[in-house]
């Protein structure tokens, strides 16, 4: 028979051809939907190739399962050669992910990791060229017999898959920001399980630690698991164009691959059983003296009683090594009857068998005696229990020093061997077995071979296990044809213990049929997948789809007299009828807009036409109001008067009404808030008593209503006063019958609007020469009483209600007694109704009713520093009116004859006005309006005598960056950010403003500042992104620009931003 022939006839397939075949196809499947996507970029382009590479590795392994020949241990040159490139270019895979970043230095790392690459695989083949080969009966194929250099690359593959599949993408996840490096964390993890796993196990499997047959399933499954995961990653997040058949088939296929291969480990495992199943039959009829059939090629069988084989059908020339068997039959008769011995008496019983046992079984009784030493305590089915579990555990690390042992070229077992046996602690006890034999590279004293040392140590290193176990045995390590698995069985009755080999290719043979018929199964389901599904989804879901696209095509080109067929009546069937819906509603829209843009002109003159009547008309209205606002405020304004004349009781009042307007050139206000005061004499004529009189009230209503509610009191208050105080005329009536007297008259009258009019108010008489003051409160808010810088509330609760409203609380005047420089001061709700928050979208109105207790103690009450702590506080949102009463004050002329709120406002609102705190709430109003450009030039004048006034300086830095001047806003701004840097919005201003003054160092500064507040607002990222473009700093640029695109993937600024980045970098 020729060579050829000879291999031909090996060609034998099991599990593991067929798990390495399916791997084989996946990676280059999956490494074709990656090749032919059109206009791939760096990275998918490195994906595609490293799963090519992987996919020929894995083939590697297809030809070492299939080929039982020593030919097969070249499979290495395949596996080893080309697992450094696939790794390394998968690495570059994810260091160009989603773009190559960093193109100089990925370039040099791939440069360096192939020189390694092609030194590392040389340097293996260089080593395994005339290399000796085994045979992994576990694994089911050919090796090298090159442990070190095989060692050597595997410490050089972890090193790979460390950098590449572990250390790459960590640094991908810490300079990636957004949904891209949660993408990347996936891909670790996929790496995590396709690729360390199996090389721990490889690394696992050689030193015995995991037999190989786990380390090749671990390469398949894992490896599947692992393409799955990468596959399902980039059809669902790749920007590239990919089309929805790929999807459907590529996860499809990986999907049903995996199935397949898990059902197929199953079988797998229920064949190997069938086989042993049928072994044990076939060996129990050959030691019977039935027909040897099966493929057994030999019977020994030992007689403990004489210690005599029957060697009738054991050939030495062709068997395996006899002196190996007779270890075994010894170590297998010794189990059994150790598990055998009865519980009773168990550790007496185990003594006296390690005391008779054999040489060879030095190790494993030194073990036993040194754990029941170690364990004193345990007796009976106990001790037996534990005594398994340790046999157990032994066996493991038995087994790994036997292949480490192994491993050591015979020349250098002497020593090597010696001193691995030194470190090697959980076989401890068997290197004390061996001291008493093996001393100076001697055996019992005597020089031998290396060979024959090797030999004669590793006789102590055979399994101890029961009967029935599958052992691998060879009589020529590479002649293939002296392969063998024996069965040792222990009989009791005839005391002997016998072993039945079976050749190892009838094994082959016997699990040949089936691997075959999988592999067939295999390539069905792959036609299957790959060419019949597209076929079967053509109808239902391709063509409707493809339909479907053609339409939006036709659409995006103008033609929108198109109409999709709809095929089915699914969910693509619904989606066509409401793109032709769609479609239709369209072509009406145009024809309705060609309709309105002829008759345009027309359209436009008859808007123009009614619009302009409408405006007319609303002026008119307009013009009316006004007046009638006017005609009430000159009626008002008299009625708001300071007539008290006293020397002893200094009054004063503030009022700022809320509604301002402009009639026929003329600017005036008017609300609901009134003050009056007054003189009074009561008592007899020959002896009277002189009172000052006070009070101030708030209507309810805005503008009109509150106007018409102070003017009746107005009105009412000062006919009652000319009534009582006129032609010097003396009143014979007590205060507090004057003042409810005064109450019953207002408070009817008020009624008599039947609730439509209400006023609240403060009522005060107070006696000029001994300070007693009496008053009244009508649910007005509460009187301050100022005494020696504290301010306190001079109410406690609610009393009486308004004027106008029926109350449940009795009329009821109270009474105090100023002393000299006291003060009390009365005002409207205006005071305290204040909006915290008049930058912000949503008001915020201060609850705190002691807020104004402190404006009165801090600006030590006087009225007019008292309403600019007002306005710094917030702003108000109400009429305000402020009354100050002092007792005990002589008063000049001046001061008698000041009315300070009706000189104001009658002689020139301009004066009010030029109070700061007036020129601000009047800037505010002009810029609510929409007359901005006033707004400036009103704040700029407070702004030049005020600059350190927060509030103008932040409102005139805004109204600044809004008006386009630049220059101003830029200044303004930043003197506002260094007394307050914590509102964010503001550095974005000064960012814009720098940038269009051409100042980008300083633009970017704001914006890194405004990033560091809002990291995640897309108008400051795209800015921010714009303005290191500007200063060529691209990669910066480009970073921030794919960051908005994470927060907002249709966000066009960023596109265009990435474009001229592109245009810029292409040219270079």
């Amino acid at each position: 028979m020729s060579e050829t022939e000879s291999i031909w006839s090996n060609i034998l397939l099991n599990y593991y051809s067929f798990g390495s075949l399916l791997s084989f196809v996946t990676a280059i499947l999956i490494s074709g939907v990656f090749l032919f996507i059109d206009k791939k970029v760096s990275s998918t382009k490195h994906l595609a190739f490293g799963a090519l590479l992987l996919g020929i590795f894995q083939f590697g392994y297809v030809f070492a399962a299939v080929l039982y020949h020593p030919f097969a241990a070249y499979h290495r040159w395949i596996t080893v050669g080309l697992i450094l490139p696939a790794i390394l270019h998968i690495g570059q895979f994810v260091a160009r992910y989603p773009e190559n970043d960093f193109p100089k230095f990925n370039r040099i790392t791939m440069i360096v990791l192939w020189i390694v690459a092609v030194f590392s695989v040389g340097y293996f083949c260089y080593s395994t060229w005339n290399a000796s080969v085994k045979y992994h009966f576990t694994a089911h194929h050919w090796d090298f017999n090159a442990e070190n250099v095989s060692r050597t690359i595997a410490i050089i593959i972890f090193s790979y898959v460390f950098i590449n599949f572990l250390a790459i993408p960590i640094w991908r996840i810490i300079y990636l920001k957004g949904k891209t490096r949660w993408i990347i964390f996936a891909f670790l993890m996929s790496f995590l399980v396709g690729g360390t796993v199996p090389v721990v196990a490889n690394l696992l499997s050689r030193d015995g630690y995991i037999e190989r047959s786990i380390y090749l399933t671990s390469i398949v499954l894992l490896f599947m698991a692992a393409f799955f995961i990468i596959l399902i990653l980039y059809l669902n997040f790749s920007v590239e164009k990919t089309s929805f058949m790929l999807k459907i088939v590529g996860i499809t296929f990986v999907t049903v691959l995996t199935i397949m291969q898990v059902l197929v480990y199953i079988s797998n495992q229920d064949k190997e059983s069938e086989y042993d199943i049928l072994s044990r039959i076939y060996m129990e009829k050959a030691l019977e003296g039935g027909t040897v059939k099966g493929g057994i090629a030999y019977i020994l069988k030992w007689n403990r009683t004489d210690n005599s084989f029957d060697r009738e059908k054991f050939d030495f020339k062709l068997h395996p090594n006899l002196e190996q068997i007779e270890i075994d039959f010894k170590n297998t008769l010794l189990y059994d009857e150790i598990f055998n011995l009865s519980e009773e008496g168990f550790r007496e019983s185990l003594t006296k068998l390690m005391e008779e046992s054999h040489k060879n079984f030095g190790g494993y009784k030194y073990s036993v005696v040194n754990f029941l030493k170690e364990h004193p305590d345990l007796k009976g089915k106990t001790l037996k229990l534990e005594l398994n579990k340790e046999l157990s555990r032994l066996g493991l690390h038995v087994f790994v020093a036997s292949n480490k042992l192994d491993n050591i070229f015979e020349e250098d077992f002497c020593t090597k061997g010696k001193s691995y046996l030194e470190n090697a602690q959980e076989v401890k006890m068997f290197r004390v077995a061996l001291e008493s034999r093996w001393n100076d590279c001697k055996w019992d004293g005597k020089k031998i071979t290396s060979s024959k040392l090797k030999e004669e140590v590793l006789n102590y290193f055979r399994p101890f296990v029961p009967s029935f176990t599958r052992y691998y045995r060879k009589k020529d390590v590479e002649n293939h044809s002296l392969h063998y698995i024996g069965f040792v069985k222990y009989d009791r009755k005839e005391n002997n213990v016998s072993e039945v080999g079976f050749s190892y290719k009838t094994y082959r043979e016997f699990m040949h049929p089936t691997a075959l018929k999988q592999i067939l199964v295999l390539g069905v389901v792959i036609i299957v997948i790959i060419f019949l599904f597209p076929l079967f989804f053509r109808g239902s879901l391709v063509a409707p789809l493809n339909d479907l696209l053609s339409g939006v095509e036709k659409v995006n080109d103008g033609d929108l007299e198109v109409q999709v067929p709809i095929r089915v009546k699914d969910e693509i069937g619904f989606l066509a009828n409401s793109f032709n819906d769609m479609v239709s509603s369209i072509r009406d829209a145009r024809k309705e807009l060609q309709d309105y843009a002829e008759h345009l002109a027309t359209k436009v003159r008859l808007r123009t036409e009614e619009l302009s009547e409408k405006i007319e008309e609303f002026q008119r209205l307009k013009i009316q109001q006004d007046g009638d606002y006017f005609l009430t405020s000159l009626l008002a304004k008299p009625l708001n008067y300071n007539a008290n004349k006293s020397t002893r009781i200094s009054t004063r009042f503030l009022l700022r009404q809320k509604k301002q307007f402009e009639f026929r050139g003329k600017r005036a206000d008017l609300g609901g808030d009134v003050c009056i005061t007054g003189n009074l004499r009561l008592g007899k004529a020959s002896d009277y008593k002189r009172y000052v009189f006070a009070m101030n009230g708030d209507a309810m209503g805005k503008s009109m209503q509150g106007a018409g509610g102070a003017l009746v009191m107005g009105v009412v208050v000062n006919s009652i006063l000319a009534r009582s105080a006129a032609n010097d005329r003396v009143l014979d009536i007590s205060p507090e019958q004057w003042l409810t007297e005064t109450y019953e008259e207002v408070n009817f009258v008020f009624k008599s609007f039947n609730g439509s009019m209400v006023i609240s108010a403060s009522f005060f008489l107070i006696e000029e020469n001994s300070g007693k003051t009496y008053y009244f409160n009508a649910e007005h808010p509460f009187t301050v009483f100022y005494q020696d810088g504290k301010a306190t509330f001079l109410d406690s609760s609610l009393m009486l209600r308004k004027i106008g409203l029926e109350s449940e609380y009795p009329f009821q005047v109270f009474t105090t007694t100023l002393k000299e420089g006291d003060v009390l001061i009365v005002g409207s709700d205006g005071k305290d109704d204040l909006d915290l928050t008049p930058d912000q979208d949503t008001r915020t109105i201060n609850e705190d009713e002691t807020l104004f207790l402190k404006a009165v103690e801090v600006g030590k009450g006087n009225i007019e520093q008292i309403e600019e702590l007002i306005y710094k506080e917030g702003e108000i949102t109400d009429d305000l009116s402020l009354l100050r009463i002092e007792y005990g004050v002589t008063l000049t002329d001046q001061e008698k004859n000041s009315l300070n709120t009706d000189s104001v406002q009658n002689n020139s609102l301009k004066k009010e006005i030029s109070d700061w705190s007036a020129s601000y709430s009047h800037a505010r109003q002009l810029y609510k309006d929409g007359n901005i450009k006033e707004a400036i030039d009103e704040l700029a004048e407070v702004y030049s005598k005020t600059p350190e006034d927060i509030k103008v300086t932040k409102l005139l830095g805004l109204l600044s960056f809004k008006d386009k001047d630049y220059i101003k806003a830029v200044e303004v701004l930043e003197k506002y950010l260094e007394i307050d840097p914590e509102l964010s919005e503001y550095w974005y201003y000064l960012s814009i403003a720098n940038k269009k003054l051409g100042k980008f160092s300083e633009a970017i500064y704001a914006s890194e500042k405004f990033l560091t507040k809002q990291p995640d607002n897309i108008n400051n990222l795209v800015n921010l992104s714009d303005l290191y473009r500007l200063q060529n700093e691209y990669i910066r640029a480009k970073e921030i620009a794919t960051r908005v695109l994470d927060l907002d993937p249709q966000n066009e600024n960023a596109k265009k931003i990435l474009r001229k980045i592109e245009n810029i970098v292409s040219k270079t």
